[in-house]
């Protein structure tokens, strides 16, 4: 078998920006933030991360993120 699926828990590490915590950058280590709705990006190096949020709110329900 050439190609093989991927599995999230055993393809790595996969920094994301966790908005009830605090997020130190993998590229610079300071925490200065511009966020975004899909992603947020360092304020100095200018490193971007997907922001991975557990709900997204939609017309004043909660979607689950996919």
């Amino acid at each position: 078998m050439l190609h093989s699926p991927i599995q999230l828990g055993r393809s790595g590490f996969r920094p994301a920006f966790r908005l009830d915590e605090a997020n130190p950058c993998p590229g610079c280590g300071k925490s200065h933030w511009y966020v975004g709705r899909l992603t947020a990006e360092c304020a100095f190096c200018g490193t971007a991360l997907p922001i991975a949020a557990g709900a997204v709110a939609s017309h004043g329900r909660f979607a689950r993120a996919a």
